[in-house]
């Protein structure tokens, strides 16, 4: 248990958090993960002897205080930079352009609301490095916090500026060095895939549309997809997230064949492939590689056939395709 004393505006004065003592603590542990004395502990606490007990409340001083909380006007962390984008631009693009990865950006920038839709003229703080901005709340946020992704006092200070870890104000941003922005990934990829209900698996020369055709070969008169031509052994994704439910050969003329259920009970089907990446049961993310193109089955050459399913009958998948 953890509590934060506010710092008075007065030089000379101390900042501590106060620590209750748990069961296998000791002084010299509590100290280096303060990254303090033994002997500025037992000073602030006037302790003779490291002998504590389970339920102690110690004082852990950190610096002394120069003038209260950290002024008003340090809107955003150290380092880190506004940037506009620009007419057509991606988030990609500019991740790129600051030779900084997709994960460091959402991390510095949460509560956006799309990876692929931004505006021209959005505003994104640009990080000096990956990690996590989040506003606080309150001074005690700032313990919580330190204690959930093992961030040690001092270099909590050192990422934001500050003289010690308390010398905030409420709604102050702060940057937690190295840590995943693992909510927001998982919010912005559902959006993605709301926004991109169904993503091309293969991208390559459309040789054959939906609808009537007449190839001989013994096949149907209708073409129930899209046949995309590519060279063999070229990676297919999946579509669309879902669950594979059925991985190989296939009687009808599909040669290896791969049918993923998603979650409106809508089906993709995938044809041709030379070899299968995923097994009957396996959840499988949309873009993540199902199998590889081929030749298998009725088929004049390698390429992708490409079916769409929805209420139990195929349909013209260039309607959907993003």
């Amino acid at each position: 248990m953890f509590a934060a004393l506010s710092l008075a505006p007065v030089a000379g004065a101390e900042a501590y958090a106060l620590r209750t003592v748990r069961a296998g603590d000791s002084i010299g542990a509590i100290a280096e993960r303060y990254g303090v004395t033994v002997e500025a502990i037992l000073n602030a606490n006037e302790l003779a002897t490291t002998v504590i007990r389970p339920g102690d409340v110690l004082k852990v001083p950190y610096v002394e205080a120069v003038g209260g909380p950290a002024e008003l006007g340090a809107k955003i962390p150290p380092g880190f930079v506004w940037y506009t984008m620009r007419q057509g631009e991606t988030l990609s693009a500019v991740a790129s352009r600051f030779g900084i990865s997709i994960t460091a950006l959402v991390g510095a920038n949460p509560d956006i609301s799309s990876l692929d839709r931004l505006p021209t003229g959005f505003e994104l703080l640009i990080p000096p490095s990956a990690g996590l901005v989040v506003r606080l709340a309150g001074e005690s946020d700032v313990l919580a916090l330190l204690e959930e992704h093992d961030i040690s006092p001092a270099e909590f200070a050192r990422a934001n500026g500050l003289r010690s870890p308390f010398d905030i104000t409420p709604d102050m941003l702060v940057f937690l060095p190295g840590v995943q922005p693992t909510e927001a990934l998982a919010r912005l990829q559902k959006v993605r895939e709301a926004e991109n209900r169904f993503v091309w698996p293969l991208h390559g020369r459309l040789t054959s549309y939906y609808g009537p055709r007449n190839l001989g070969m013994g096949t149907s008169s209708f073409h129930r997809g899209i046949d995309i031509a590519a060279p063999t052994g070229t990676p297919v994704v999946a579509a669309r997230s879902g669950t594979v439910t059925y991985a190989g050969w296939s009687t009808q003329g599909y040669g290896n064949l791969v049918r993923i259920r998603h979650a409106d009970d809508s089906e993709t089907w995938y044809a041709h492939f030379s070899s299968v990446s995923v097994s009957v049961g396996q959840y499988v993310s949309q873009g993540s590689v199902i199998g590889r193109v081929g030749s298998t089955g009725l088929s004049t050459g390698p390429h992708l056939h490409f079916e769409l399913h929805e209420r139990g009958r195929a349909i013209d998948p260039l309607h959907v395709l993003r």
